[in-house]
Parts: structure tokens; C-alpha cells; sequence
């Protein structure tokens, strides 16, 4: 017993000292991990509503609408300025959501595979993403491929 009082009274501050610096880590750790799930609720809160302004975008402007016309002639009436804006404001939504997902910012929406092949298949988005394609780096673009052929 007086073995252990006399290595608590020459250690006692090394002990104190190691005891808080693990507390701190753990206290930093608890810290990182709340912020990183409220960061990762943010950006997915930014991603929706980014997603909506679009889309009200389409709802509200009736040139748009030829847009999901699985029949578009588009050697009749090729694709429109606006139309052309819409799609690649799109495209530039969708590569945002995958690197935040690639990230780990945001999870993975499930059925976004099947989203992405329904609206590329569709002519207006399928000529625009043809025209763009170039534009964006090779892994978003094996992402949108492998995605619309399925």
C-alpha cells in the first residue's frame, strides 16, 4: 500500500496530465462526429433544395416541358437554348451530388441509378449530355454511362 501512495505522489501529475489529454481526445472526438453528421445534414438540405429550384424551374416555364417528351423530334425542332440551360443545370447538379457522395458528404440516394437512366434515355438530355460530356471529368462520366445503360 505505501509502494502504490509513493508512485501516486511521484506520478500523480503524469497520471492527471495523461487523463486529461485522453479525456480531451475523446471530448474532440464526440465534437468531430456531431459536427460531421450536422455538416452532412447541411449539404443534403443544400442538394434538396437546389434540386426543388430546379425543378420549379420546369414546372413553371412551359417551354421546358418538351424536355421529358420521350418522342421529341429533335431533327424537327432541335433542342432549344433553354432547353440546353435546363439539362446541363441539371448536369451540374447531378456531378455536384456525386462528388458529395463520393465525399461521404451525403449518402447515397438510393434509386438515383434509375433516375439517371429514365432522364438520359429521353432525347433532349441524351443530346445534351452527348455535347457536354467532355466537359467533365472521365469517373463522373463512367458514373453517368454505366448509369443510363442499365
Amino acid at each position: 500500500m505505501a509502494g502504490a501512495l509513493r508512485w501516486i505522489a511521484q506520478h500523480g501529475f503524469d497520471l492527471i496530465s495523461t487523463f486529461g489529454i485522453v479525456a480531451g481526445l475523446l471530448f474532440t472526438a464526440a465534437s468531430y462526429r456531431t459536427d460531421t453528421r450536422s455538416r452532412r445534414l447541411s449539404n443534403l438540405i443544400t442538394l434538396t433544395e437546389q434540386h426543388r429550384h430546379i425543378w420549379d424551374n420546369f414546372i413553371q416555364t412551359p417551354a421546358l416541358q418538351r424536355v421529358l417528351d420521350p418522342k421529341a423530334n429533335l431533327k424537327a425542332k432541335p433542342v432549344t437554348l433553354q432547353e440546353d440551360q435546363f439539362v446541363g443545370f441539371l448536369m451540374l447538379h447531378l456531378h455536384c451530388w456525386f462528388r458529395a457522395v463520393e465525399a461521404g458528404e451525403v449518402k447515397d440516394a438510393e434509386g438515383l441509378s434509375c433516375d439517371i437512366q429514365a432522364f438520359f434515355n429521353l432525347p433532349i438530355p441524351r443530346r445534351v449530355w452527348d455535347e457536354r460530356r467532355a466537359f467533365y471529368d472521365s469517373d463522373f462520366v463512367r458514373f453517368v454511362e454505366r448509369s443510363s445503360q442499365r
